[in-house]
């Protein structure tokens, strides 16, 4: 077959067929219909004059010459990608949309308080930020830029740690457990405290079943509202459980008591692409400069001395 007569865009069909596992699933991913999908694949059998798929009531399934061609496609697909990034966006790789994503408690309470500095700073940066979520495993990461408490499983992007995140628990000044200042975790054993689905997870995953922390968590309400459950602290109606840079936006609250048995890594992650254009590299700095331990001590490894350094004033306030 002449590559000048083969109708490339059914490689594109085609793969995101041989990834969902299924023709419903690719017309869904791609907005297309499913006869027509399935249709395109029978054409495509019949340029190639062989079987691609084992096709049966659960779905699809490669056959030999399907998985070489897969092959063929995810190269022809990074062909693509950079084509765009070496030609496509050459004239304008200073200026444009970046995407960053970043988990909630990271992008509310860090993030977005400092996102009208980067922007003043690089005006012709379109720098967009969204919640994170976990990417389907038939999704492709649309991402420029990832900040996670989760170390990303895709082997096509680049990866760094940038720090730790570490957790308290928090109340309004008119919650009756504000009145003592800091507190152990037995006394409020019997309060009504908020636990943000993320850290609630942490808590069961890093704790024993056993661990008095753990069970205050599984007795108290959980939410999947980060916002919601701010409000309900600081409205007085009960604890939160938040991470401590809450302190540096939140001023309304304070701590009440400390939870360094649990904190979380905080993972950089990007594509090649990102790195490769002078708006992307601009934002990677950015970031990189807003988690700094020495700057930020909030970020360090130990959770006695990114409280003790970052949150004095707390302290104090509380006493």
């Amino acid at each position: 077959m002449q590559a000048e007569g083969f109708d490339w865009d059914k490689l594109r069909v085609f793969r995101a067929v041989a990834q969902s596992g299924s023709m419903s699933a690719a017309a869904l991913r791609l907005g297309g219909s499913v006869p027509t999908i399935s249709r395109r694949m029978s054409d495509l059998e019949t340029d190639l004059n062989t079987r691609l798929f084992h096709r049966s009531t659960r779905g699809i399934e490669l056959t030999d010459a399907g998985r070489t061609l897969l092959r063929h496609a995810d190269v022809m697909a990074d062909v693509v990608e950079a084509v765009q990034i070496d030609v496509a966006d050459k004239g304008s790789t200073e200026t444009g949309l970046v995407r960053l994503e970043a988990d909630e408690a990271v992008l509310a309470f860090w993030i977005v308080p400092r996102l009208a500095g980067f922007l003043k700073a690089h005006p012709d940066i379109d720098l967009r930020a969204f919640a994170w979520s976990p990417p389907a495993p038939d999704q492709a990461n649309l991402a420029d830029v990832n900040i996670t408490l989760e170390r990303p499983v895709q082997s096509d992007l680049i990866t760094r740690r940038l720090g730790k995140i570490h957790y308290a628990i928090y109340a309004s000044p008119l919650h009756p457990a504000a009145a003592g200042g800091l507190s152990p975790l037995a006394s409020i054993y019997s309060t009504r405290c908020l636990f943000h689905r993320p850290h609630a997870d942490l808590i069961a995953a890093a704790l024993q079943p056993s661990d008095p922390l753990r069970q205050f968590c599984e007795r108290s309400p959980v939410t999947n509202s980060l916002a919601a459950a701010l409000a309900e602290c600081r409205a007085g109606g009960s604890l939160c459980a938040m991470p401590t840079i809450v302190e540096t936006t939140c001023t309304d609250v304070q701590r009440i008591c400390l939870l360094p048995e649990v904190r979380a890594d905080i993972w950089l992650s990007f594509p090649e692409r990102t790195r490769r254009l002078a708006r992307g590299t601009a934002v990677l700095d950015w970031v990189r400069a807003q988690f700094d331990a020495d700057a930020h001590p909030c970020f360090r490894q130990s959770p006695v001395q990114a409280i003790r350094t970052d949150s004095g004033s707390q302290l104090r306030r509380q006493a």
